[in-house]
């Protein structure tokens, strides 16, 4: 049975290319996972800018040899992964390459080389409130796509277990 409500019918399309883009339609759960990754990295930085309480969370190396060696050989290794990705395209290194790169402008705003602050932003039930307004805003409407993509990925788990 159709649905005659058009906004409906938009939405549900919506809703279905969202759920391809992430999970395909609940059959990869490492795929709905790495998505989790990249939105708690989003999550993370917009704590850090807007929060006062997320830069207790950093530990700040001293700039030494060791940082330095660190960091360019995360920038090495991405280059080299982004090479490989674009001359084989594949899809699941496109994403890959999309947490690798979110992970690198995690590291370059929030110089958090131990990662406590995305460790501490991990709950998806814990909302920093400093008001009402867009950090509030955007980290709603993350955490609730992260619990959704959190079902997804049972729900794929059930359905492999099924399919074995």
């Amino acid at each position: 049975m159709q649905e005659k409500n058009p906004f409906f019918n938009k939405l549900k399309i919506y809703k279905n290319t969202f759920d391809k883009i992430t999970s395909n339609n609940g059959k990869d759960w490492v795929l709905a996972f790495i998505w989790i990754i990249i939105l708690q990295l989003i999550s993370s930085i917009l704590e850090y800018e807007y929060l006062d309480i997320g830069k207790s969370y950093i530990f700040h190396m001293e700039e030494s040899v060791y940082k330095e060696l660190l960091i360019s050989a995360i920038f090495v290794i991405f280059i080299w992964y982004c090479i490989c990705s674009f001359i084989f395209m594949h899809r699941k290194q496109f994403i890959t390459l999309a947490l690798y790169g979110s992970v690198c402008i995690y590291l370059a705003i929030t110089h958090d080389l131990t990662f406590n602050l995305l460790l501490h932003n991990l709950n998806p039930f814990e909302i920093g409130i400093d008001g009402f307004g867009f950090y509030m805003i955007s980290q709603l409407i993350l955490k609730f796509i992260i619990i959704y993509l959190f079902i997804k990925i049972l729900i794929s788990i059930k359905n492999k277990k099924l399919m074995n």
